[in-house]
Protein backbone atom coordinates (compact mmCIF):
# COMPACT_ATOMS: atom_id res chain seq x y z
CA UNK A 1 0.00 0.00 0.00
CA UNK A 2 2.94 2.38 0.48
CA UNK A 3 3.75 2.28 -2.97
CA UNK A 4 0.62 3.97 -3.85
CA UNK A 5 1.69 6.94 -1.28
CA UNK A 6 4.74 7.44 -3.33
CA UNK A 7 5.05 11.04 -4.86
CA UNK A 8 6.34 9.84 -8.91
CA UNK A 9 3.41 7.10 -8.24
CA UNK A 10 0.80 9.48 -7.63
CA UNK A 11 1.79 11.78 -10.25
CA UNK A 12 1.57 8.69 -12.96
CA UNK A 13 -1.55 7.75 -11.85
CA UNK A 14 -3.10 11.36 -12.18
CA UNK A 15 -1.98 12.16 -15.46
CA UNK A 16 -3.53 8.35 -16.58
CA UNK A 17 -7.04 9.40 -14.52
CA UNK A 18 -6.35 13.47 -16.52
CA UNK A 19 -5.53 11.92 -19.74
CA UNK A 20 -7.88 9.30 -20.12
CA UNK A 21 -10.56 11.23 -18.97
CA UNK A 22 -10.08 13.89 -21.97
CA UNK A 23 -10.24 11.18 -24.24
CA UNK A 24 -13.39 9.81 -22.68
CA UNK A 25 -15.24 12.79 -22.81
CA UNK A 26 -13.74 14.01 -26.42
CA UNK A 27 -14.98 11.03 -27.79
CA UNK A 28 -18.26 11.29 -26.48
CA UNK A 29 -18.74 14.98 -27.06
CA UNK A 30 -17.03 15.46 -30.69
CA UNK A 31 -18.42 12.07 -31.96
CA UNK A 32 -21.90 12.74 -31.29
CA UNK A 33 -21.05 15.63 -33.06
CA UNK A 34 -19.21 13.42 -35.88
CA UNK A 35 -22.48 11.13 -36.03
CA UNK A 36 -24.55 14.01 -36.42
CA UNK A 37 -22.96 15.13 -39.43
CA UNK A 38 -22.73 11.73 -40.70
CA UNK A 39 -26.41 11.07 -40.19
CA UNK A 40 -27.21 13.69 -42.48
CA UNK A 41 -25.91 11.43 -45.65
CA UNK A 42 -28.59 9.56 -44.27
CA UNK A 43 -31.60 10.91 -43.09
CA UNK A 44 -31.16 14.43 -45.04
CA UNK A 45 -29.74 17.95 -44.21
CA UNK A 46 -31.74 21.17 -43.86
CA UNK A 47 -29.86 23.49 -46.08
CA UNK A 48 -30.95 26.74 -47.70
CA UNK A 49 -34.50 26.67 -45.59
CA UNK A 50 -35.66 23.23 -46.53
CA UNK A 51 -35.10 20.07 -45.88
CA UNK A 52 -33.10 18.34 -48.92
CA UNK A 53 -33.08 14.42 -48.91
CA UNK A 54 -30.08 12.47 -47.86
CA UNK A 55 -27.47 11.13 -50.39
CA UNK A 56 -28.41 8.01 -49.33
CA UNK A 57 -31.61 8.02 -50.56
CA UNK A 58 -30.20 8.65 -53.98
CA UNK A 59 -27.92 6.04 -54.06
CA UNK A 60 -30.64 3.33 -53.36
CA UNK A 61 -32.72 4.87 -56.08
CA UNK A 62 -30.15 4.58 -58.87
CA UNK A 63 -29.83 1.52 -57.51
CA UNK A 64 -33.48 0.47 -57.71
CA UNK A 65 -33.19 2.12 -61.43
CA UNK A 66 -29.86 0.09 -62.53
CA UNK A 67 -31.85 -2.72 -61.42
CA UNK A 68 -34.57 -2.26 -63.68
CA UNK A 69 -31.73 -1.29 -66.80
CA UNK A 70 -29.89 -4.80 -66.29
CA UNK A 71 -34.12 -6.49 -66.15
CA UNK A 72 -34.41 -4.55 -69.35
CA UNK A 73 -30.91 -5.58 -71.25
CA UNK A 74 -30.99 -9.24 -69.78
CA UNK A 75 -34.31 -9.95 -72.25
CA UNK A 76 -31.51 -8.89 -74.98
CA UNK A 77 -29.00 -11.10 -73.87
CA UNK A 78 -26.64 -8.19 -73.08
CA UNK A 79 -24.01 -8.68 -70.42
CA UNK A 80 -25.08 -7.06 -66.73
CA UNK A 81 -22.82 -8.70 -64.63
CA UNK A 82 -20.81 -5.33 -63.71
CA UNK A 83 -23.57 -3.53 -63.28
CA UNK A 84 -25.18 -6.15 -61.42
CA UNK A 85 -22.18 -6.38 -59.08
CA UNK A 86 -21.62 -2.74 -58.79
CA UNK A 87 -25.11 -2.25 -57.91
CA UNK A 88 -24.76 -5.05 -54.88
CA UNK A 89 -21.67 -3.24 -53.89
CA UNK A 90 -22.91 -0.06 -53.27
CA UNK A 91 -26.23 -1.84 -51.43
CA UNK A 92 -23.85 -3.35 -49.04
CA UNK A 93 -21.51 -0.46 -48.65
CA UNK A 94 -24.37 1.69 -47.54
CA UNK A 95 -26.08 -1.10 -45.20
CA UNK A 96 -22.73 -1.92 -43.77
CA UNK A 97 -20.31 0.71 -43.99
CA UNK A 98 -22.01 3.66 -42.59
CA UNK A 99 -19.31 5.29 -41.30
CA UNK A 100 -16.84 5.03 -44.49
CA UNK A 101 -18.58 7.61 -46.87
CA UNK A 102 -15.26 7.59 -49.32
CA UNK A 103 -15.69 3.83 -49.19
CA UNK A 104 -19.48 4.76 -50.82
CA UNK A 105 -18.63 7.05 -52.91
CA UNK A 106 -15.74 4.46 -54.58
CA UNK A 107 -18.23 1.80 -54.62
CA UNK A 108 -20.48 4.36 -56.17
CA UNK A 109 -18.42 5.41 -59.01
CA UNK A 110 -17.74 1.95 -60.20
CA UNK A 111 -21.81 1.43 -61.05
CA UNK A 112 -21.45 4.80 -62.65
CA UNK A 113 -18.15 3.33 -64.85
CA UNK A 114 -20.61 -0.39 -64.96
CA UNK A 115 -23.57 1.83 -65.76
CA UNK A 116 -21.88 3.95 -68.95
CA UNK A 117 -21.23 0.85 -70.34
CA UNK A 118 -24.35 -1.21 -69.94
CA UNK A 119 -26.48 1.46 -71.76
CA UNK A 120 -23.67 2.27 -74.27
CA UNK A 121 -24.89 -1.38 -75.16
CA UNK A 122 -28.31 -0.68 -74.88
CA UNK A 123 -28.47 2.22 -77.48
CA UNK A 124 -26.60 -0.13 -79.88
CA UNK A 125 -29.48 -2.85 -79.32
CA UNK A 126 -32.63 -2.74 -81.51
CA UNK A 127 -35.27 -2.75 -78.31
CA UNK A 128 -39.03 -3.17 -78.06
CA UNK A 129 -40.80 0.41 -78.06
CA UNK A 130 -41.91 -0.08 -74.45
CA UNK A 131 -38.47 -1.44 -73.32
CA UNK A 132 -36.59 1.82 -75.16
CA UNK A 133 -39.05 3.84 -73.06
CA UNK A 134 -38.25 2.07 -70.28
CA UNK A 135 -34.41 2.98 -70.61
CA UNK A 136 -35.72 6.24 -71.16
CA UNK A 137 -37.19 6.95 -68.34
CA UNK A 138 -34.37 4.44 -66.37
CA UNK A 139 -31.66 7.11 -67.35
CA UNK A 140 -33.31 10.24 -67.38
CA UNK A 141 -34.36 8.85 -63.58
CA UNK A 142 -30.15 8.18 -62.62
CA UNK A 143 -29.50 11.89 -64.58
CA UNK A 144 -31.49 13.02 -61.96
CA UNK A 145 -30.38 11.48 -59.09
CA UNK A 146 -27.24 12.09 -59.94
CA UNK A 147 -28.03 15.82 -60.11
CA UNK A 148 -29.86 15.89 -56.91
CA UNK A 149 -26.49 14.25 -55.10
CA UNK A 150 -24.50 17.09 -56.68
CA UNK A 151 -26.18 19.85 -55.36
CA UNK A 152 -27.08 18.10 -51.83
CA UNK A 153 -26.15 19.93 -48.49
CA UNK A 154 -24.38 17.31 -47.49
CA UNK A 155 -21.11 18.33 -48.32
CA UNK A 156 -21.85 21.81 -47.27
CA UNK A 157 -22.70 20.47 -44.15
CA UNK A 158 -19.15 18.18 -43.51
CA UNK A 159 -17.63 21.89 -45.01
CA UNK A 160 -19.32 23.84 -42.03
CA UNK A 161 -18.15 21.21 -39.58
CA UNK A 162 -14.43 20.99 -40.52
CA UNK A 163 -13.71 24.54 -40.60
CA UNK A 164 -15.18 24.48 -36.85
CA UNK A 165 -13.52 21.34 -35.84
CA UNK A 166 -10.75 20.54 -37.73
CA UNK A 167 -8.06 22.33 -36.27
CA UNK A 168 -6.02 21.79 -33.12
CA UNK A 169 -6.90 20.82 -30.40
CA UNK A 170 -9.98 19.01 -31.38
CA UNK A 171 -8.76 17.06 -34.62
CA UNK A 172 -5.66 15.90 -32.58
CA UNK A 173 -7.59 15.18 -29.22
CA UNK A 174 -9.91 13.20 -31.76
CA UNK A 175 -7.41 11.44 -33.51
CA UNK A 176 -6.11 10.30 -30.04
CA UNK A 177 -9.78 9.39 -28.94
CA UNK A 178 -10.34 7.61 -32.60
CA UNK A 179 -13.10 9.48 -33.28
CA UNK A 180 -14.61 9.09 -36.92
CA UNK A 181 -14.66 12.89 -38.59
CA UNK A 182 -17.20 13.74 -41.59
CA UNK A 183 -15.71 13.00 -45.03
CA UNK A 184 -17.15 14.89 -48.15
CA UNK A 185 -18.82 12.57 -50.49
CA UNK A 186 -16.90 13.79 -53.66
Amino acid sequence: MSFFKKRPVAVVITLIVVIAATLLSVNVKLGSKCRDVIGGFYDGVEYKGYTQKGIATHLRNINAYADGLVTIASHYGLDTEDVEDASEWLKLALDYSRDDIAYIYDTYQDLNKALVGLEYQLDRTDLSERDADGVQQYTASITGAQSSIESAGYNESVREFLRSYDRFPASFLGALAGVKMPEYFS
